[in-house]
């Protein structure tokens, strides 16, 4: 039997073609002890994150969201739930408190970047690139890092689906993965395993598309040898029956699996409410923190020592409710971090207020750059010691304080 390349793409394909997976990538030693897994979950669609993380101190909170504002601690039904005295989670986020009490989850508040543009696209672009003005630069942050620290392994990442995140793009070797069962060879003929022989040779060769191919195979077969299936949910963990559930257990197998997982990507949308907000933020708060609660208590305390997970944003709301009951597109927005290598228990800020003086364009302002965040993550629980090349035109301020270094 013989066939060209076109000819087996008639016959099989990879399991390749999912917008709603987890990105991930491996590593070069699946029992590297040197780094955190790293697990960025971008929230697409801008989150309000002045009514998830709600500044019920702020007057002016009150003055600026008359019936979408969430009521006082105590103070009757969709009351918040106090963190600190000024901050209190929405209560949809209840599922979090405890592990914000046991100093393990942490919020920082008024971060971002300073820009003027309200576009999505354009802001998720920026972000994930985590570049402002330099157009040149096309890879992501999370490609950049991968590059800095390096991996001669069979295949250093793995994706799910046909679209990568903008933050994984670049130059260090990506597979997309659209789920651990179905990331094998998709074919319908009892030849399969020929199929498979064939395929091998035709990318014999050593050409990009080559070294592709080979690299999707590779990773099949480590993937099923190393059979993440296998590894149950623990611990009485229950996630939300959604595809962000799915993503984040199937995250949570393949950590426990060892394969050596040093980064992935999730991705929870429908966050863009300009109309009647509060029904959807109960809803979409709710399964992200049933979730994220799930996957701390899947994991267990042993595994979550070295994991860090990072929520993101393409931007805030505007400071002000619209006519609609519903927000409209703005600047800063609010970053939850948890793993065992957070300084949890804390609410990070320089809180800029709420006056009309105070607000940036009408939003509130931007005191903490989101990649100084970032970078803190990267240099204490990620191996990083090369920032410079992943924020190529930004200069790193004083860490925030937000994460603990590894061994410290």
């Amino acid at each position: 039997m013989s066939l060209n390349r076109r000819d087996f793409l008639k016959s099989s394909s990879l399991s390749l073609a999912a917008l709603s997976m987890p990105k991930l990538v491996f590593g070069a030693n699946p029992n590297n002890s040197n780094r955190d897994v790293l697990v960025v979950v971008f929230q697409r669609g801008g989150m309000d994150g002045l009514n998830a993380v709600v500044p019920y101190g702020d007057a002016d909170y009150y003055r600026l969201r008359p019936t979408i504002g969430l009521p006082r601690p105590g103070q009757g039904t969709g009351a918040v739930l106090d963190l600190d005295g000024f901050f209190g989670f929405h209560p949809s986020l209840a599922p979090l408190l405890p592990i914000y009490q046991a100093g393990q989850l942490a919020v920082v508040q008024a971060t971002g970047f300073k820009h003027e543009s309200r576009s999505h696209f354009e802001c998720q672009d920026r972000i994930e690139r985590a570049t402002m003005a330099t157009r040149s630069v096309t890879t992501g942050w999370l490609n950049r890092h991968l590059s800095v620290i390096g991996g001669d392994a069979s295949f250093q990442s793995v994706a799910v689906g046909n679209a990568l995140p903008g933050s994984l793009r670049g130059p260090a070797p990506v597979i997309g993965l659209r789920s651990i069962g179905d990331f094998t060879l998709q074919t319908q003929s009892k030849r399969k395993a020929l199929l498979e022989a064939q395929l091998q040779r035709l990318y014999d060769t050593n050409d990009l598309l080559a070294a592709t191919g080979t690299q999707a195979l590779g990773s099949i077969d480590e993937l099923s040898q190393a059979n993440p299936l296998q590894y149950p949910v623990e611990h009485g963990a229950t996630y939300p029956n959604t595809t962000f559930g799915s993503q984040m257990q199937q995250i949570a197998q393949l950590i426990k699996a060892g394969v050596g997982l040093e980064v992935a990507s999730a991705d929870i949308g429908g966050w863009d409410h300009h109309n009647n907000e509060a029904p959807q933020m109960n809803t979409l708060l709710g399964e992200l923190a049933n979730t994220l609660a799930a996957f701390h208590t899947d994991l267990g305390a042993v595994n979550m020592a070295n994991v860090t997970v990072l929520t993101m944003t393409e931007f805030g709301r505007r400071a002000y409710q619209n006519a609609s009951s519903g927000t409209d597109h703005g600047s800063a927005f609010c970053t939850i971090a948890m793993g065992g290598g957070v300084l949890g228990g804390q609410v990070y800020r320089a809180w800029p207020g709420l006056s009309d003086a105070r607000l940036y364009n009408g939003d509130l302002d931007i005191t903490i750059d989101y990649r100084d965040v970032l970078a803190e993550a990267l240099s204490k629980r990620h191996g990083n010691s090369n920032l410079s090349s992943v924020f190529p035109d930004y200069t790193i301020g004083s860490p925030v304080g937000i994460f603990r270094p590894r061994g410290g």
